[in-house]
């Protein structure tokens, strides 16, 4: 019992110590930090900083023809989406802004094609492995298109699961000779 009592005292003393000497109260804040580190952006300016906080229902890869998937030819090839990029056969896009809407997001793509710049509008709405890919500036051109099989997807942060689920075992890494 002897032995008991002086830890205990000692971890009182201790914590009568941690006074709230280092607290502000409510009416005087702390003032900003001005560290160098402090000062630095979280991420990159520019139209493509705001598409990674896009929706996940639209990264993959998607085609009109399942076919297509296995054997790309030319115009007959699939799309990949990424929260950043839309690459389509003959023209690749910065995703330069994204909107939510009622039924699923409008992306404003910035593109390259044949060496010219030009800017489109294109409707996305994803449900599970279908897409209805929507061209707003061709007329409300739709296509539907279906997710390629083995299509990259997006990772869930809000889905528990999602670090416990299965993997894909990576190849073993080959002795240099």
């Amino acid at each position: 019992m002897k032995y008991a009592f002086f830890p205990m005292v000692a971890a009182i003393a201790l914590l009568t110590a941690c006074g709230d000497n280092g607290v502000n109260p409510p009416d005087e804040p702390a003032r900003p930090l001005r560290t160098p580190e402090a000062m630095q952006q979280v991420e990159a300016p520019g139209p493509s900083s705001l598409a990674g906080r896009g929706p996940r229902s639209f990264v993959g890869i998607w085609a009109a023809n399942p076919v297509w998937c296995a054997h790309p030819q030319g115009e007959r090839a699939p799309i990949t989406l990424t929260p950043m990029r839309f690459e389509a056969p003959g023209v690749a896009c910065d995703i330069a802004r994204i909107e939510e809407t009622g039924a699923g997001y409008v992306a404003t793509l910035a593109c390259a094609a044949q060496g010219q710049a030009k800017r489109e509008r294109v409707h996305m709405a994803a449900t599970g492995d279908v897409m209805n890919l929507t061209y707003v500036d061709r007329d409300m051109k739709t296509v539907k298109l279906a997710r390629c099989p083995g299509s990259p997807r997006a990772p869930d942060p809000a889905n528990p699961l999602e670090s416990m689920m299965k993997k894909e075992p990576e190849a073993p890494a080959s002795k240099p000779s």
